[in-house]
């Protein structure tokens, strides 16, 4: 009798293979057994899914398995909740309802910290055209984005000019007068849209970049930082550094620290972001209640060295090169999930 743990991970829709190869190694690196499968694939008491043998993935049915890794994070989602439904009695590390964290939502937490909001860059959510004019007035040049939207999907930039706005789409470029702004605004407002001041996050030459800290719980329930990385446009007229529309490239985290801010890893800027993503994952642990163990912190730094938080996403944050890094916690936090379940914790695990 095979007495390992066998840990389901859910997706719901394709997901690159990467990242369930990094996950199948994780869980056997912590003893357990490991399958990813499909929302559509839970039969009534058994599952249609996929397990590494020999570097090759091969199909099989498989009893439920023992703990699940969602990584679909659709709770009471309508699309999904048969899922959810089938699989009710089986421990989760992930239990928040379906994109229950907006942007907004959780910039209004962090202003509650004194030292939290210190980061936070002036934001505004979308609800009447005129103040939405005011907002790109006062800061010049302003991102416009979804409030649940992530990768930087359907995001435009904004620039004053005299005679009205510069807008990108992050393809085109397009003039708008007052008018035409306004009218833009009042259709992004039913869309739930967000403003936020635009953070001059550039390299010396001259290339947009963001920061990524991940946070992550791992198997005694801690916070931890498992990687810091940085995603940079190569396009430099494209702001939006996550997205489609740009040709993106990164750096080791240790090189982009020297040429960026002339130190090593466990330098200034290194500790001051590590702790940074710390104090806000427990902030919003203690906030919210619990129910999630990975947040991603997308952070910009201007041309005074001062970090800047562009979002916090609690949702499904990671990274394409660092897909090793996020997965060790992730499962070893996972198989906590499981012994605390089974009550299995020793003293002091809790």
């Amino acid at each position: 009798m095979n007495s390992k743990p066998l840990i389901g991970m859910m997706l719901g829709w394709t997901v690159r293979q990467d990242l369930m190869r990094a996950c199948s190694l994780a869980a056997s690196h912590y003893g357990a057994d490991f399958y990813y499968f499909q929302t559509r694939d839970i039969k009534q008491d058994t599952i249609i899914g996929m397990q590494l043998e020999d570097n090759e993935w091969v199909e099989k049915e498989f009893r439920y398995p023992d703990v699940i890794y969602d990584n679909t994070r659709r709770r009471g989602n309508p699309l999904f909740q048969e899922a959810y439904d089938k699989l009710k009695d089986i421990p989760m590390g992930h239990t928040l309802g379906s994109r229950s964290m907006g942007k907004t939502k959780v910039y209004n937490m962090i202003r509650k910290d004194e030292v939290l909001k210190k980061h936070l860059i002036p934001f505004m959510t979308l609800r009447d055209p005129e103040k939405g004019w005011a907002f790109i007035e006062k800061h010049q040049r302003v991102i416009l984005k979804p409030d649940g939207g992530y990768m930087g999907r359907d995001a435009f930039t904004v620039t004053k000019t005299e005679d009205g706005i510069e807008l990108s789409d992050q393809q085109h470029l397009h003039q708008l007068d007052r008018q035409q702004t306004l009218d833009l605004l009042a259709n992004m407002i039913p869309l739930k849209y967000c403003a936020q001041k635009m953070i001059r996050s550039v390299t010396p030459h001259g290339y947009p970049f963001h920061i990524r800290v991940h946070v992550s719980k791992n198997g005694k329930n801690q916070w931890t930082v498992p990687y810091k990385s940085v995603t940079l446009s190569l396009m430099p007229q494209v702001k939006v550094t996550n997205s489609d529309f740009t040709y993106r490239g990164t750096s080791t985290w240790k090189d982009f620290l020297q040429h960026q801010f002339g130190e090593d890893e466990g330098g200034p800027m290194d500790k001051r972001l590590k702790e940074y993503g710390l104090q806000l994952a427990a902030f919003l642990e203690n906030e919210i209640g619990g129910g999630f163990h990975e947040v991603g912190l997308d952070l910009g730094v201007d041309k005074k060295g001062k970090f800047w938080l562009f979002e916090a996403g609690l949702g499904l944050p990671r990274s394409p090169y660092y897909q090793m890094q996020g997965s060790m916690p992730a499962i070893a936090y996972t198989l906590y999930v499981l012994k605390k379940h089974r009550g299995e914790l020793a003293d002091g695990e809790l």
